[in-house]
């Protein structure tokens, strides 16, 4: 079963095939020094600890330690995943990669879809990562990932004390093919309760395939679309959508699109972290500098949610989408994401 797909990486749940990478990956010099020394020797063992522990906290939990592989080839370049233990309340997360793969961003990679995952798929609200005081690596990881120390732990008592740390997570998410079927659910039931509010119908959308859906979740790098949703207690409760403009003389452009929270998950401040999240990525993306959407004019709760965000409006486009036998205006917003950046344009 696949848990998440990043831009390189794929994570799925192990399987007793895969024994023999386990071996490899549990005896490397690196492991058995920051992690520990499981005793997996052969692919006996290896089978043993795989059904012990990555696929029984699986069929416990719904989550557990999972392979990493390359999307491009399927190669098993380490693992990752979330770990309930026992004299631990908040879920841990770990990982471990082949020496090969280190200091590529694969590990950061890795992390952050599994991260995803816990808000996606299990509505977690928060995350600890243990780690040996002498692993700076790991500790630096965590901390460009968001995590802050918390305290020194024991895992064992007797053992050691190791470093915890620890994470609040967001409810929003980047959605990915996985997430498809629960997005175009819900922008089918946005298009036929507010036609008003999208220029795209029922009708149209409801007849493209499922491949259309998740072409439009495609995680590749510079993909076209971006879309997040926002995660109420495991559900999808709220969704918006980033399309970057890559033609020469608009690069420095964003369009918000798609943005819809229903009835029953508002007043949750949903909107507010859906929008906030959007401005942060269009902000993250090299050379754009503008962010802009249209709103259906009336829409004062929408208009006004957008303008706390720092949206202004500049413009009112008359008869912008039919509806029935009439039609509806629509204000267009901007939004300048660095200011302190705008050309003199005097001369």
């Amino acid at each position: 079963m696949h848990i998440c797909e990043t831009e390189r990486l794929r994570i799925r749940h192990f399987t007793e095939d895969d024994a023999a990478f386990i071996v490899r990956l549990l005896n490397e010099p690196t492991y058995i020094r920051h992690i520990a020394d499981k005793g997996v020797r052969t692919l006996a063992d290896a089978v043993a600890y795989l059904r012990k522990g990555p696929m029984a906290s699986v069929e416990i939990h719904g989550f557990g330690l999972s392979r990493v592989e390359l999307k491009a080839t399927g190669e098993a370049i380490g693992m990752c995943g979330l770990i309930q233990r026992p004299n631990f309340d908040d879920v841990d997360i770990g990982y471990a990669l082949l020496p090969d793969f280190f200091s590529q961003g694969y590990a950061r990679e890795a992390v952050r879809g599994v991260l995803d995952a816990a808000v996606r798929d299990h509505g977690l609200q928060r995350v600890i990562a243990v780690v040996n005081p002498d692993n700076c690596v790991s500790s630096r990881l965590l901390e460009k990932l968001g995590f802050r120390f918390e305290k020194m732990v024991q895992l064992v008592a007797g053992e050691p004390e190791i470093r915890q740390f620890g994470l609040a997570l967001s409810a929003c998410v980047r959605l990915t093919p996985v997430d498809a079927s629960a997005y175009r659910a819900l922008m089918l039931q946005a298009y036929a309760l507010h036609p008003d509010a999208f220029t795209s119908s029922v009708a149209e959308r409801e007849a493209l395939p499922l491949s259309w859906w998740q072409a439009r979740l495609a995680t590749e790098a510079g993909a076209k679309d971006v879309v997040y949703g926002a995660f109420h207690q495991g559900v999808l409760a709220g969704v918006v959508g980033l399309t970057f403009d890559g033609r020469e003389k608009a690069r420095h452009k964003a369009h918000l699109f798609g943005m819809y929270v229903p009835q029953q998950y508002r007043r949750l401040g949903l909107g507010r972290q859906l929008v906030d999240t959007a401005l942060g990525v269009a902000r993250a993306r090299p050379g754009v500098q503008v962010l802009q959407l249209t709103v259906t004019e009336g829409n004062t709760s929408a208009q006004g949610l957008y303008a706390a965000c720092g949206f202004q409006a500049f413009g009112v486009e008359p008869y912008a989408v039919a509806v029935g036998r009439g039609f509806v205006s629509k204000v267009h917003m901007w939004c300048h994401l660095d200011p302190s950046s705008v050309p003199d344009t005097d001369d």
